[in-house]
């Protein structure tokens, strides 16, 4: 008779992966280690992902929609105007209660580093598209000066955040409260000079806001899906 499947076995692979990254760091983690932890085979590891770089963009992957999804209820609770500031705010929030990618932001290891240069595909182009029409969109309803080109700023929030990832590793490994007051201070100093000359159409930066999000977790969720 056939082995009756695992319930879960997928989510069980990548929690016990995202622990063991944590603790050991992705180098260090074997498949062998996480069957052991996820109290599986290790061929039933490979009966759900083809090796260890799969399993990583997975378990990055379910940590970005925590994240998505964390912020989206951050979006649709505040009473103020969601502007640029405050989603910075929402977003290192969110992060500091992901561990993995805290760690990976922090410098603990050079993981994120070596995925991101690794991935190749086109979701990080599909994201800027997403994220210069969320600008144009907060620039009409007076959120954001319109007098600077959409894509200039869009550019330049991406300059910000791959220098975050590479950051560490040539500053060295930093602290949470080092990477709280930087993006801190970068969204602080980003509001003021892009701020618009109004009227702001608050309503319609939130629709925007959530339109981005929605976007991102339905890529996130489609990238999750087993192939």
């Amino acid at each position: 008779m056939p082995r009756p499947l695992v319930p879960d076995r997928r989510a069980r692979i990548l929690a016990a992966a995202a622990e063991s990254i944590v603790e050991s760091g992705w180098p260090d983690t074997t498949v062998a280690q996480i069957a052991e932890r996820a109290g599986i085979g290790k061929g039933a590891v490979y009966r759900e992902f083809d090796g260890k770089d799969e399993i990583l963009a997975a378990v990055l992957n379910r940590s970005m929609r925590r994240m998505t999804a964390q912020v989206h209820r951050r979006v649709v609770d505040a009473e103020d105007l969601v502007d640029l500031p405050a989603v910075y705010r929402f977003g290192v929030e969110a992060l500091l209660s992901e561990p993995l990618m805290l760690a990976l932001y922090l410098g603990d290891d050079s993981v994120l580093g070596d995925h991101v240069r690794e991935v190749g595909d086109h979701r990080y182009s599909v994201r800027m598209g997403w994220l210069t029409d969320y600008i144009e969109k907060l620039q009409h309803a007076g959120v954001i000066a319109n007098d600077v080109a959409s894509d200039t700023i869009t550019r330049m929030l991406s300059v910000f955040t791959i220098g975050l990832v590479n950051a560490p590793g040539a500053l060295g490994a930093g602290t949470a409260d080092e990477l709280t007051d930087t993006v801190a201070l970068f969204a602080h100093l980003m509001g003021a000079g892009l701020r618009g000359t109004g009227p702001v159409d608050a309503p319609a930066a939130r629709r925007a806001q959530l339109t981005l999000l929605d976007q991102l977790s339905d890529q996130l969720t489609q990238l999750e899906e087993p192939q």
